[in-house]
């Protein structure tokens, strides 16, 4: 084509942050590099806490986002980029926007950073609608473990990971103390991101005898800092624990720069490909997390880091002791994370094959 292409791009950016934010930051500077990019921003949400929920204040911004939509529909422009929510109430909202869309045959090209359509399928009318929304559409899924979402949609599929800045791989390690464990557990504070989980362990850790300081990063979810200093106090730990709140980017590299070990157990339904370990892994932090999403292909068990089951304290206590005993494997495991992550998740590649699927679909 000799003319970039014209892209209307309806996604979420920071803040508040979190994953999928980040990479829709991302995306925006992939696309605005080829591309001639009307941008729809989906700021539905101040903080974390309030993503999930329902407020008629955020049906009207929708409703408003949605006129705003049909007025650029109207310019005829060549495709629709959309951070697709695949579940709960914002996945009826963005299903409206894709199929308004189609309305104006304008082609979509449905970017999925969570999961939940699989499970929705098992609704009749949820998996309707799903067939009639994804039907001749292009889906991105960020890995293999993903495409069971979008079994029996008849749309073009295709793979792009997640990806990191430059700054991930130039953390520099610094051990401040080496008689003290240094855990870190870094995610907004929702239970299910297994937040409850790292800190059974560590009680578990307490009664052993371990000396271990824990950092928390992120901000408040479904548990509040109060909440979250409750468990610690309860579980006999807070005069071990260090509550940093958000976290901005120099601070996360002082907090991956100091880290002996990264912790997340995750059992978060709509996890898909956490950026967090994906940082852990590029700073050389081994790694201790759950195999939710993608992570089971990313995180090799015993070579780019140590797999974990959800909901028990027990076995992750077991694990965090044999990466204290275990310096030499630890090293290894970095290595090949490290190495791993370069070649997979670098911000070029990202850039590349998001502008080539544009290409591709608008050509």
């Amino acid at each position: 084509m000799t003319q970039r292409p014209r892209i209307i791009a309806m996604v979420q950016l920071p803040p508040p942050l979190h994953g999928a934010a980040a990479m829709n930051a991302h995306a925006i500077t992939a696309l605005e590099q080829t591309c001639h990019v009307t941008l729809l921003e989906m700021r539905f949400a101040k903080h974390p806490r309030d993503i999930a929920k329902f407020t008629l204040g955020k049906l009207a911004l929708a409703l408003g986002l949605w006129l705003r939509l049909i007025v650029c529909l109207m310019r005829s422009p060549d495709a629709l980029y959309i951070c697709f929510s695949p579940s709960g109430g914002a996945f009826y909202r963005d299903c409206l926007y894709v199929v308004t869309a189609r309305i104006f045959g304008v082609p979509a090209i449905v970017h999925l950073h969570g999961r939940g359509l699989a499970n929705g399928r098992r609704n009749a009318v949820t998996g309707w609608l799903q067939r009639r929304v994804f039907t001749g559409q292009a889906a991105i899924v960020l890995g293999k473990a993903l495409l069971p979402e979008l079994d029996g949609l008849d749309c073009q599929t295709t793979i792009i990971a997640n990806c990191l800045p430059d700054a991930a791989f130039a953390v520099k390690r610094c051990k401040t103390n080496h008689n003290t464990l240094r855990l870190l557990y870094l995610s907004n504070l929702f239970r299910a991101k297994g937040i409850d989980d790292v800190v059974a362990a560590c009680a578990i850790l307490k009664q052993r005898g371990i000396d271990f300081i824990l950092d928390i990063a992120g901000s408040e979810g479904d548990l509040s800092e109060t909440d979250l200093m409750h468990m610690t106090k309860q579980a006999g730990i807070n005069d071990h624990v260090i509550w940093h709140g958000f976290a901005n980017t120099d601070a996360r590299s002082e907090l991956l720069a100091t880290a002996d070990l990264f912790v997340f157990p995750s059992r978060y339904a709509n996890e898909a490909q956490p950026l967090v370990v994906l940082e852990a892994m590029a700073a050389g932090i081994p790694v201790i997390c759950s195999s939710v999403g993608t992570l089971g292909d990313i995180i090799i068990n015993g070579k780019t880091g140590r797999i974990c089951p959800t909901q028990n304290p027990e076995i992750l206590t077991r694990l965090i002791e044999d990466a204290m005993t275990n310096p030499t494997q630890n090293a290894a495991m970095t290595k090949a994370a490290r190495t791993y992550c370069k070649a997979n998740f670098g911000k070029d590649r990202f850039a590349r094959e998001l502008q080539d699927l544009i290409t591709e679909i608008v050509s």
